[in-house]
């Protein structure tokens, strides 16, 4: 697990600045590496390690390939790296025991093809002198970031983070108003974009290539189409059977590591169900964490022990004062990436954990995503199915539909309604709406300057045809892995570890893991009535079945007493630079008031996230200018 950088074209490039910029991804060792391509231009790759397997020099990036010269720079785990180092000639053929030299020879002799065959979380750069091509790709889920821009020369730079993108001198722009509207849209930034006007985000489960010779465009292309895994029936069988043993293989794979190893658990059925499939002759080395303390919503602490002791698991809870949680939320939004809502309890439990000396942590993130979990994954279809029937009259449904909620439960919450219908009959389309922030009434009151462009959002350009022919039930799931999951989630995840030195892994998200559980028919895999997840209840022993039952949970910060209380003046300073940066006309004040009087956890969390982007402005776009708006 590392932060890892890239760079080709004409003008200088400074790799300090870069090594600077990622170092906290990667304090066990940093190394850079370059070369002239012709033409005046040079390609750089950067890596700064945090050492997980092989902690000997022997795996040190950026790594040379003996034989045909090429050179890579890899952040990330390759999960079947035994089974595929077997493939590539044994152990007897490295002269490392990682996974990256497993990665760099593949790549090498089975060029872009090897990628279909990796079970893993990685973001890669690789020059090939031989092809004279630079070969970049992201993992199939996204769960690793990798970002790119062109530079003020027309060069191409790469970094595992937006920040170290801004700060490497070489990138010219300002604030995307598109990107600051998805952010009020829906709480998070939208892949490919950013909030910077030109950064992207590089696809998952996509390769692309740059011709050192004719570097004016990138190819990409797909090495994991998800829609046509989703349409793939099971092998015949027992079904649950192969759910298990593909389950306990990503879980013995996960397990991988030269340092201290924990799970992240919680009072919840996806932790419990990670710790229970841990081998019982690897659970004296297994650390589960939790976390508790004041200014949380919930204490799953007592629970969380309670699993544990019947599982032989060592335990271990951390208990924050409230001062502990000040200061540590703070600190976690100095660490974001990019402007967020959310991650910041997930930066505690990391701290924490990380002070208890887990380097490797498993954590049970993209489970509801992965297994339809929520209510809409059957709501939407529902209604779909009803607004289908209803043929003609669709129409006059929605307009009673909307009016009535207007009439019960106010002016925001049918314009939500209204949003939502006005998407079908496209689930996906529909589940976005779903997770929606703010409606377009509530941003043209927030931010007036922006008026004409909240009508309508940008839909991603690789994102209709994969929806075509999938089961309703799937169509939401896949909506949900490639929006809210990879969007907030994921990305939330990765800086927040990655911030306290610690790589998360999240077994869930297993590529083999994946294909199977979306291979099962959705009757399988949330039947409508009982437990939501039987696929994952079905790992939990009779010990641990009270888990199964209860209300879900996790450690949420209480956002609304923190605003209202000491985090006041830090929203008032975050709403004065949203108005004068950006054109905002948020009153503080007033909005405080109203939060005052409904306590609502969501408008909590929704002026929570107003004051992450505010702060995230003040600190990373610079000190001049606002944003364009055409």
């Amino acid at each position: 697990m590392c932060g890892i950088a890239g760079y080709f074209g004409t003008e200088r490039f400074d790799a300090q600045r870069l090594e600077r910029a990622l170092a906290h991804r990667g304090p066990n060792g940093h190394g850079h590496w370059s070369a002239e391509t012709g033409a005046n231009r040079s390609v750089h790759l950067v890596h700064t390690r945090l050492s997980i397997l092989d902690l000997s020099n022997a795996a040190a990036q950026p790594m040379r390939d003996t034989e045909s010269g090429a050179m890579i720079a890899f952040n990330g785990e390759i999960f079947n790296y035994r089974s595929l180092r077997a493939g590539l000639g044994g152990q007897a053929a490295f002269t490392s025991t990682g996974d990256t030299e497993v990665l760099l020879r593949g790549l090498t002799t089975r060029g872009t093809a090897f990628f279909a065959e990796l079970d893993g979380m990685f973001a890669v750069l690789l020059y090939d002198p031989r092809a004279r091509r630079l070969i970049v790709a992201r993992d199939p889920l996204g769960i690793k970031p990798l970002y790119y821009a062109r530079t003020r020369a027309g060069g191409w730079i790469f970094a595992s983070e937006v920040r170290a993108i801004l700060q490497s001198g070489l990138w010219a722009g300002g604030l995307d108003a598109e990107g600051v509207l998805d952010f009020l849209r829906f709480g998070c930034l939208q892949e490919p974009d950013t909030l910077f006007a030109g950064i992207h985000s590089f696809p998952a489960g996509h390769f692309g290539v740059i011709n050192v010779d004719s570097p004016e465009r990138m190819r990409t292309e797909s090495f994991w189409p998800i829609e046509r895994i989703m349409r793939t029936p099971p092998p015949s069988g027992d079904v649950g059977a192969w759910h298990d043993e593909v389950w306990h293989e990503t879980m013995k794979e996960h397990l991988e590591s030269d340092v201290k190893t924990g799970v992240f658990l919680s009072a919840g059925m996806d932790s419990t169900a990670i710790l229970e499939a841990i081998p019982k002759a690897d659970r004296e080395r297994v650390t589960a964490f939790t976390l508790a303390g004041e200014l949380t919503s919930t204490d799953e602490g007592a629970l969380a022990a309670k699993t544990a002791a019947n599982l032989g698991v060592n335990h271990q809870i951390v208990r924050l004062s409230e001062a502990d949680v000040l200061a540590w939320v703070r600190d976690g939004f100095d660490a974001m990436d990019q402007p967020s809502g959310d991650g910041v309890n997930t930066y505690l439990v990391s701290r924490a954990s990380k002070a208890a000396s887990l380097t490797v942590a498993l954590g049970g993130t993209g489970a509801d995503e992965l297994h339809g979990a929520y209510g809409h994954a059957e709501s939407l279809p529902k209604l779909a199915r009803v607004m289908a029937a209803a043929g003609p009259f669709s129409g006059l449904m929605k307009w009673g539909a909307v009016h009535g909620y207007r009439a019960m439960r106010g002016e925001v919450a049918a314009e939500r309604l209204e949003l939502m219908l006005d998407e079908a009959p496209s689930l996906w389309r529909m589940a976005y709406e779903k997770r929606r922030f703010y409606t377009h009434t509530q941003i043209q009151s927030l931010w007036p300057e922006a008026a004409g462009l909240v009508q309508s959002w940008r839909v991603p350009s690789d994102w209709p045809g994969e929806f075509a022919r999938l089961d309703p039930f799937n169509e939401v799931t896949l909506a949900e892995l490639k929006g809210y999951m990879r969007n907030m989630l994921l990305r939330d995840a990765d800086w927040a570890t990655m911030a306290n030195q610690q790589e998360l892994r999240v077994p869930y998200l297993g590529k083999k893991y994946v294909e199977c559980v979306l291979r099962i028919a959705p009757a399988r895999r949330h039947p409508g009535k009982g437990v939501k997840k039987p696929l994952v209840a079905s790992g939990i022993s009779h010990a641990n079945q009270e888990i199964i039952r209860r209300p879900k949970t996790g450690f949420n910060l209480a956002c609304g007493q923190m605003l209202l209380g000491p985090l006041r003046d830090q929203f008032h300073a975050s709403a004065a630079t949203l108005n004068n940066r950006l054109g905002f006309t948020l009153d503080a004040e007033l909005a405080l008031a109203q939060l005052t009087v409904t306590r609502s956890t969501r408008d909590a969390f929704r002026l929570w996230s107003l004051m992450s982007l505010g702060l995230y402005v003040q600190r990373h776009a610079g000190d001049g200018g606002g944003v364009a708006l055409g």
